[in-house]
């Protein structure tokens, strides 16, 4: 499964908008307030349709519906009606919905709130009903072995508050992939809860566990600084044997970003297992689907930023990802994909950015990469400079600041430097 295209009508701060998505890696872009989260919850909304006709498991499964805080206000006033449209190729359901295809694999559904104090409607999603019926046929036909498609959103209040806790079950359903999968909110403890039941039944059979394989596979694919990880049972914690320094760490003890990094990595490889355990420890490999991420560069180190795209591609090769993020950096490590810009409640496409510095990105996104009271400092000096006044009193003042305030290798001051020695030969 992956989300070609979505359309947006009323829905937060957007009153009308349209976009594509590439099927690997989308990065969408731009400064605070300006509608990135909007479009992830929109997709949220849309990708969630997948559980119109699944078994309900309470407080675990659940369809997003569009909710009165997504209604777009003009003037104070709520404007109805608010409309999602998407376009997806669901092709793990193509023979059962095929009556209803657009194109060979292709499926068309909209949601919307007509009214204040109604309900999100579903009369125009019959393609993806058509799909969500046909994948829990599926999932209640032992025999199959039909590939399950993952859906899951992290937040940017993932990992900040725990839902609470649901309990695990330790064995059952494929539904268990799905289990909070939509939700804001976090349930960390579920995954480290199964993960324990697993060390368990390895200690009772003297086997490895196929769905701990996967996981820790995808785990260090995507931390290269993990060499191991286990669940300690004497201390009742998960715990990373780290490379450099080598040491052991439990859980709780991560940095926020490595904790950050760990905890979705896991999440989604674990969903891969529980949703197609027919593929074994490739799962996270084989598995397909689409993972919404808010603010992807969340807690990582700058080093950590430049690969964690490629990182999550390569541990989970047949997913969409769809993720905001603000980070140059991350956007600059983007070689194969789609970069969505958003500015002023208008979406566009950016070109891609692979190998660029950070400052320049800055500059083609619209933003500064200094502050303006520098800039204007480097303003002046340039002016001063130019006028042949680049030795004068108060350039060297202005230099001194800056050098105070840039350092003295700055790419700025190193042209100003050139300019210098060109005006004050004329």
């Amino acid at each position: 499964m992956n989300v070609k295209s979505l359309d947006i009508k009323n829905f937060r701060c957007f009153e009308e908008a349209r976009m594509c998505f590439h099927p690997q890696f989308n990065l969408i872009v731009g400064i605070n307030g300006m509608g990135k989260t909007a479009i992830l919850e929109a997709l949220r909304i849309m990708i969630g349709s997948l559980f119109l006709k699944v078994d309900k498991v309470a407080d675990k499964i659940s369809s997003p519906s569009i909710a009165k805080d997504d209604v777009r206000l003009a003037s104070l006033e709520m404007q109805y009606p608010v409309r999602l449209g998407a376009i997806a190729d669901i092709p793990e359901f193509k023979e059962k919905s095929a009556p209803n295809l657009l194109g060979e694999n292709e499926i068309t559904w909209y949601r919307s709130l007509e009214t204040n104090g109604g309900k999100t409607t579903s009369k125009n999603a019959k393609m993806m009903v058509e799909a969500s019926k046909a994948m829990q046929e599926s999932i209640r036909d032992v025999e199959s072995k039909i590939t399950i498609p993952l859906i899951a959103y992290f937040s940017t209040d993932r990992f900040k508050k725990e839902k609470r806790d649901i309990g695990v079950e330790p064995d059952g359903s494929r539904l268990r992939g799905y289990y909070n999968s939509m939700d804001s909110l976090t349930n960390v403890k579920f995954f480290l809860d199964i993960w324990f039941t697993e060390t368990l039944w390895e200690l009772q059979n003297g086997k490895t566990s196929p769905m701990l394989s996967a996981v820790k596979q995808a785990i260090k694919n995507c931390l290269d600084d993990c060499e191991d990880a286990y669940f300690d049972m004497k201390v009742q914690e998960l715990v990373m044997i780290q490379k450099n320094p080598s040491r052991q760490l439990p859980y709780h003890m991560l940095s926020d970003g490595v904790r950050s990094m760990f905890a979705m990595v896991m999440e989604i490889a674990f969903r891969c297992y529980l949703l197609n355990p027919h593929l074994g420890d490739n799962a996270p490999l084989l598995t397909p689907g689409v993972v919404l991420i808010d603010e992807i560069d969340l807690h990582l180190h700058p080093e950590w930023q430049m690969r964690v795209v490629n990182d999550l591609s390569n541990a989970f090769p047949k997913v969409q990802f769809i993720a905001s993020t603000h980070a140059p950096l991350v956007v600059g490590s983007l070689s194969k994909g789609k970069i969505i810009c958003v500015d002023n409640n208008q979406v566009y496409d950016f070109s891609l950015q692979y190998g660029k510095d950070a400052n320049y990105i800055l500059r083609e996104m619209g933003a500064s990469e200094m502050p303006i009271d520098i800039k204007g400092l480097i303003s002046k000096y340039y002016s001063l400079i130019q006028q042949g006044l680049g030795l004068s009193d108060e350039a060297k003042e202005l230099r001194e600041k800056l050098n105070s305030h840039l350092g003295k290798d700055h790419s700025e001051l190193q042209r100003a430097d050139l300019m210098n020695s060109l005006f004050s030969n004329r």
